[in-house]
């Protein structure tokens, strides 16, 4: 076994197993449970050799959120490192290789220098463990990783992506972090957050800190800015809201603002605003950099619970072309992807919230709209959700798309578990998985009958949401024509869904367009199998219609 798998075995034995995870179900959402883990969290910092204090030194833009926070932290490494600075990056979860979670200069560590620095963290851990299970757990391990690599590599500053929260997550041990972000929020991972908006956003908002600036999106629910707002005086942090992308002055590169894809408005309005400020705080300060950009004094004008809250609007200003080099070239795989292989073309979107699918779902429509050829292409979805989301809930949008074909399956490439693979979750069991399944196949089934009982006039009430503007009349049509007889299959696993596919199309001679939406744990096992190495990434967070092309890839039939 080489060095790194062997690294990638010792990390896999830090999952939490499904027996111990059944077992502390619901100790896990108590408040004792998540200050205990916490408390470990700095506990194992300071055996890898590092205390509180190095950790200051390290100059950190913090980001959380519901939707959007990876593309978010995306776009502001990618705007940084363009302005010349030497980036870190912490992120989750991993699409391939668990390596993509740390990277530096935009680059997810080589397997050199991940089992390298893996091993070294590992062993100064283990040698200061006080009982044969004084471990920290696979995310918390990685956590204490990534701040132990970037203060190594002297990085001039680390954008970290909060794994699930904020106030008790592992990487809220940060001290000193003057420039936060706050994507998008809604509910998800609700039996940990707790099932209202205001109990999610209180979560998310425990990263502020005292003295920090921190940005957060627009079109927030009133509810969650009530709480962000009261949270920000609670934590002594300046709350302010990003502007319209719109409103920026793009006068030198209007094309590039019209090439950012319609589900990352909000996204790249803050990462504009976090990059800027951070560059700001680096040579001015924190109150100097609020001063001159007029932070303190613009009121909302934009939408009425801001006005209602008497919130500060953070200020546009001219888009310089670092900033929107960092825009264009920003590349994040697995989101907004198109891949053609062959008769198919693949659209992997890991959308997880039902916010996220319906504009996921009218991002596949006008994109299979735009690249059709002289026939209909036959539609297939590929989807799975995880966790305590509900999977009814979740299909909902993508009854508009017209799918001939729906396959639900595992987020596992294959049946068998691989202890040296990237992939290799010991957190849920293939039964699991597959019940789960199950229940998403019979929501589906359960949906397409409502359709049947219901008028089909009366179909985009059924299933349109309400206080989406920037859905096109693209979905809304298709939603209203959406007849097709669809087929509903299971299968155990990514690579039989993917090779029954394929032998389907050959026999067919038919173009394919598949959509793989719902986890990003299943857009990375099926990347896994179509580009093992992430060669193929186009700068998918732009709107222009990228599409990379495949080598031949042997499936097994």
């Amino acid at each position: 076994m080489s060095y790194k798998k062997k690294a990638v075995t010792a990390l896999n034995s830090l999952q939490t197993n499904t027996a111990v995870l059944q077992e502390t179900k619901n100790d896990r959402s108590s408040l004792d449970f998540q200050v205990k883990k916490f408390e470990k969290t700095v506990t194992y910092l300071e055996r890898s050799g590092i205390n509180l204090e190095k950790l200051d030194e390290l100059s950190v833009i913090h980001v959380t959120g519901t939707k959007g926070k990876g593309s978010t932290c995306a776009f502001t490494e990618s705007i940084l490192r363009h302005h010349g600075y030497r980036t870190g990056f912490y992120s989750s979860p991993h699409l391939v290789a668990v390596r993509e979670r740390i990277r530096i200069d935009g680059q997810p560590l080589s397997q050199q220098d991940f089992a390298r620095y893996f091993w070294k963290v590992h062993n100064s851990i283990k040698e200061l463990k006080e009982t044969e299970k004084d471990m920290p757990p696979y995310f918390l391990f990685l956590t204490v990783m990534a701040f132990n690599v970037f203060l190594w590599e002297k990085v001039d500053v680390a954008i970290v992506e909060v794994g699930i929260g904020g106030e008790f997550d592992s990487t809220n041990i940060l001290r000193k972090v003057p420039t936060i972000g706050i994507t998008s929020l809604g509910l998800d991972h609700t039996s940990l957050l707790g099932n209202t908006i205001e109990e999610i956003a209180w979560q998310k908002a425990g990263i502020m800190k005292p003295g920090s600036i921190t940005f957060t999106a627009d079109q927030q629910q009133q509810a969650a800015l009530e709480v962000l707002k009261e949270r920000a005086i609670e934590k002594k942090s300046t709350l302010l809201i990003c502007p319209p992308l719109e409103s920026y002055d793009w006068s030198s590169f209007a094309p590039q603002l019209e090439n950012v894809a319609s589900v990352q408005v909000l996204n790249a309005s803050l990462a504009i605003q976090l990059a800027n400020a951070w560059m700001w705080q680096q040579t001015n300060g924190v109150q100097r950099c609020m001063s001159c950009n007029g932070l303190m004094s613009q009121r909302s004008a934009g939408a009425s619970a801001e006005q209602d809250l008497n919130l500060l609007v953070a200020p546009s200003f001219p888009i310089t072309s670092k900033v929107a080099l960092g825009l264009r070239f920003c590349s994040w795989p697995g989101r907004n992807q198109i891949i053609h292989h062959g008769l198919f073309h693949y659209f992997l979107d890991g959308a997880h919230t039902v916010e996220s699918l319906w504009f996921c779902a009218d991002w596949f429509i006008r994109n299979s709209g735009a690249i059709l050829n002289k026939s209909t292409p036959f539609r297939v979805l590929i989807f799975n959700c995880t966790g305590d989301r509900d999977p009814k809930t979740l299909l909902m949008p993508l009854l508009c798309c017209g799918f001939h074909l729906v396959v639900f399956c595992p987020n596992t490439i294959t049946t068998s578990t691989n202890s040296s693979s990237d992939q290799a979750n010991y957190m849920t069991s293939i039964t699991q998985q597959l019940k789960r399944c199950r229940r998403s196949q019979e929501a589906w089934c359960e949906l397409q009958q409502e359709i049947i009982e219901t008028e089909m006039n009366a179909f985009t009430e059924l299933c349109y949401p309400v206080g989406f503007p920037n859905i096109s009349k693209r979905l809304i049509e298709s939603c209203n024509s959406s007849t097709i007889d669809t087929q509903v299959k299971l299968f155990p696993c990514v690579s039989d869904t993917l090779a029954y596919l394929e032998k389907k199309a050959k026999a067919e001679n038919h173009d394919y367009h598949i959509f793989v939406t719902g986890s990003l744990h299943l857009v990375g096992a099926v990347l896994s199998i179509l580009d093992p190495d992430l060669t193929l990434t186009p700068f998918q967070l732009s709107g222009d219609m990228n599409v990379s092309k495949t080598a031949s890839v042997k499936l097994s039939s």
